[in-house]
């Protein structure tokens, strides 16, 4: 059986690979010019689900209980189950509607610290490109990125899928949203999880 602490020493592994790949992508193919990504530019936080693996909702879901007082927790875990609730799964995209992430507050992401991979991966030359693709709901032209910085994001969640699937658990990537409703909401997630039942079901992401 996985152990809290080796949950939390995966996760971290994941987030140390992704950093070596990237370590290695800038010295072999270093970015065409400075990327435009800083503080308080929060564009790429509106998505229609922001993908993650269980051990990443764990990881999240852990800072927030460690950080935030109970009163935010339950607030936000109140939230998250009404946005599930409202939310309309649809296969088409062009019926995607961007939304806020929920952890987004004030245009700072809450959790910073221990974002998603995908997160890490999401990088623009141009935020002019990012704030016309939130416009226009992404149904515009290409953002102009820094592709390894995604591709490191990519490879690294696909081999913490393939450690999960080793471990005979649940690995379907995840809506974050709905997800750390399930994590937050019931103190037995973690555990049920572990033990190899399937916990995310309704929160299994839809547009990967």
């Amino acid at each position: 059986m996985t152990s809290t602490d080796e949950l939390t020493a995966l996760s971290e592994q994941a987030i140390d690979a992704f950093n070596g790949l990237l370590e290695r992508a800038h010295a072999e193919q270093p970015p065409e010019r400075t990327l435009a990504c800083r503080d308080g530019c929060s564009h790429c936080c509106y998505q229609p689900e922001i993908t993650v693996t269980a051990i990443e909702i764990f990881r999240v879901a852990g800072f927030i209980l460690s950080q935030f007082s109970q009163k935010e927790v339950e607030i936000l875990t109140k939230a998250l189950v009404k946005n599930t609730a409202s939310s309309s799964p649809s296969a088409d995209p062009a019926s995607w509607t961007l939304a806020a992430c929920p952890l987004l507050q004030d245009g700072v992401c809450s959790v910073y610290t221990v974002r998603p991979l995908v997160c890490r991966g999401a990088n623009s030359y141009d935020v002019s490109d990012c704030e016309r693709a939130r416009q226009q709901n992404r149904q515009q032209p290409t953002i102009h990125i820094y592709s390894p910085q995604e591709q490191a994001a990519d490879l690294t969640i696909g081999a913490l899928q393939q450690g999960i699937v080793s471990a005979g658990r649940e690995a379907a990537l995840l809506d974050l949203g709905p997800a750390l409703a399930i994590a937050l909401g019931n103190a037995d997630a973690k555990q049920l999880w572990q033990n190899g039942e399937l916990v995310f079901t309704t929160a299994r992401a839809r547009y990967c």
